[in-house]
């Protein structure tokens, strides 16, 4: 399991609220968006939690990259949470 953090860009014309929604309505394999919040009227930020390290690639390069009104994705953070 890997926990993505991204920092999302978005087209200054771009509505924010309908690029946040068809983010949380992605139906990505082997990944959950967790979270999807706006920054500002430009900026987005989301959790996503993916199987391996093929999912979390595809969900930033192809599922997200993909919805209109994004510029650019940038991971934050990319966790391995430790088994107990």
């Amino acid at each position: 399991m890997l926990n993505l953090y991204l920092f999302i860009e978005l087209l200054g014309a771009a509505n924010p609220t309908a690029v946040l929604n068809e983010i949380k309505a992605l139906d990505v394999e082997s990944c959950d968006i967790r979270n999807v919040v706006q920054l500002a009227d430009d900026k987005l930020v989301a959790h996503v939690d993916c199987e391996n390290g093929a999912a979390a690639t595809r969900v930033v390069v192809e599922d997200i990259t993909g919805v209109e009104g994004v510029v650019q994705t940038n991971i934050i953070a990319v966790v391995e949470p430790t088994k107990d």
